[in-house]
This record gives C-alpha cells, structure tokens and sequence, in this order.
C-alpha cells in the first residue's frame, strides 16, 4: 500500500455558512481562513475548510431506538455503550449494531449474532426468536426514515439519533448480504487493496468518468476513526491527490437547527454548489431490481449521509450528481477563487 497522505485543513476563523444543499444562504469568502499546512503533493488543487468538534455522542442529547413489535423510542445512553468494532471507532464512538446490542442486553431481549467474515461485518442471527432484522437510522433532522444497504456495525451513532430494527423479507436480506459479499470478494480479489470499478460525476457542465480508482486513507476524520479506516471521501480525495480532480470540502457543524457534524463536497473542477444546490452521491454494488418491484427515492445505495463518515469495503461504483432542492433549476456556480 501506498505512503498514506494527508490534505491541507483550513481552520476558518468565521463561521462558513452553506454550500452543499443547505436550507438557504450563500458561501462566504474564505480570505480570512486561517491553513494548518500538512504535507501533500504541490499539485493537488483541494481545500479542506474546517475542522471536527465536539463530535463525540453526549449522554445529554440521546438518541432513540425502537425495536419492532418489542420496544419503542428507548432513550440510547452513549456512556453504556462500547463498540463491537474497535477495529473502527475511536473510543467514544460506536455505531448503530451497537445501540442495538446494548439496549437488548439492558431489556433482556434475546439477541444472537456473530461476525461473518465473509461479509465483513456482524449479522444479526435472530432477535427474539424471529430472523431477517434490518434498519432504518436518522441523523438528527434527517426527515422520512431510509433502508440503508450499509453495514449496520459500520454506520455511526450521532446524538438525536432515531434508529428503527424491524424484520423485512428473506429475499431483502439476502439482497443487503448478496452485496457485502461482492465487496468483500472484490477486495480479496485486489489483494485487500481497495479499488473502485467506477467513480461517475455527472453533472450539467461536467460528464467524468474514472476506472479502477486506488483508495488510500487520508485520516479527515480521526476524531471518529481508527487511522486505516477508509470512508467515500477518501474515493475523492485519492482522484484529487493523483492530479485526476480538483475539489474542495466544506465542515458543517449545524444546518439551522438540524446536527450535521460532517464534510461536505462543495466544488468539483470549476463547478461550485451554492444556495439549495450542490453534489449528492450513491455507493454500492450496482442493484438489478426485479421487473415492477419498487425503486427506493432514498435508502439502498443513496441515503443521506456524508462521505466522511461512509465506511466502506470496495464498492462497485460512485455516482456524483448535481441536486437543486430549491426547484429553480439552478446550475453550478464557477468556483470563486483558486485553492492552489
């Protein structure tokens, strides 16, 4: 494996308010920025803005858990919980498997599961008896619950949290499992080196395509993560360090009320998101829906959660798209200043 990196991290001295798709605003200039330099290629035109803080969940601001047909809207208490995957998550950090671990041992549910390595994550055997258990998780402000196909001891607990477990089809099941065993395979194939078949931005100026993607780890998130942890932002940021992309990202602590605490993708190339407007992703193993059967808006592949903190195995592909939320068909801005 390659020599690991790192971006340059702008600490702003201002609060940078919007970018990408955020309830409403405009990017602020970036002058007064204040750069943490850290040693990356002079080639890669790429702004990191901002910095993580206060990430740690606080047993002040609990989430919830609901368990189909057993509990429901459970306050979750982050200083019980420790994570199954230590592999993953700093100390004080855990994922979502693990509220659900933790509030069935505190009830007295019987929950079996083991780690499959042929999956690369822990399964849920059975929950009071009863098999094929999945989830729905929404980030505080997050909207109508989604099905994510994502590891549930890979997907991180925020506070406010609401998670939902309940049981779906055995076909469903073996849909989500079908796909992390292509991605373990995929990796094992690569000789454990991650590399993305695919990575699309389609957007109204831009139509990229990139193959075989190599993905190292650059550590913008190691408040959260173990060093080696790879997330879809490190898929973009290895474009942008080989001299293939130019890019900046954006940290949001807070969208109005709503608690982001992630980066976000804000310039592609000379494209800019600005106002309701910016760059939305999906990542997976590409789905062959049935004749008839139902696309999912969101949940699958597309669900909302920022690349950052999107672990990931070796993914079929990455799709980038440009998204108006305002509805007043607003295209890409021209980026602002240069980020050499």
């Amino acid at each position: 494996m390659n020599k690991r990196s790192h971006f340059a991290i702008i600490s702003t001295a201002t609060v940078v308010v919007c970018c990408c798709l955020t309830p409403a605003g405009k990017l602020q200039s970036l002058e007064n920025s204040k750069t943490v330099k850290a040693p990356f290629p002079n080639n890669a035109d790429c702004k990191i803005i901002g910095v993580p803080e206060n990430t740690r969940p606080d047993s002040n601001r609990n989430g919830k858990i609901s368990i189909e047909g057993l509990l429901s809207d459970i306050p979750i208490d982050p200083c019980q919980i420790q994570s199954l995957r230590p592999d993953i998550f700093n100390k004080g950090y855990f994922s979502v498997f693990d509220c659900l671990v933790q509030v069935c041992s505190k009830h007295n549910i019987d929950i079996k599961y083991h780690f499959d390595r042929q999956l690369r994550c822990h399964v849920i055997d059975s929950i009071d008896n009863r098999k094929n258990w999945w989830y729905s998780a929404i980030y505080h402000g997050g909207g109508r619950p989604e099905e994510p196909i994502h590891r549930m001891d890979t997907h991180p607990y925020k506070d406010w949290m609401k998670i939902e477990v309940y049981q779906v089809t055995k076909e469903r099941i073996d849909q989500i499992y079908s796909a992390f065993g292509s991605e373990a395979k995929r990796l094992k194939s690569n000789k454990n080196e991650v590399i993305i078949p695919e990575v699309l931005i389609q957007t109204p100026n831009q139509n990229l395509k990139f193959t075989s993607v190599e993905v190292q780890p650059h550590r913008i998130r190691s408040d959260m993560f173990k060093p080696d942890v790879m997330t879809a932002a490190d898929i973009m940021l290895s474009l942008a360090e080989k001299g293939k992309l130019s890019l900046d990202m954006l940290w949001h602590g807070q969208f109005g009320r709503a608690l982001v605490q992630g980066y976000y993708f804000t310039r592609f190339n000379e494209e800019q998101a600005h106002g309701r407007a910016g760059f939305t992703y999906s990542l997976g193993e590409k789905i062959d829906y049935p004749r008839g059967a139902r696309r999912r808006r969101f949940g699958d592949n597309f669900f909302h959660m920022t690349t950052d903190i999107r672990v990931i195995v070796s993914p079929q592909y990455m799709h980038w798209q440009w998204t108006d939320l305002s509805r007043r068909n607003v295209r890409p801005s021209k980026r602002q200043q240069s980020c050499k």
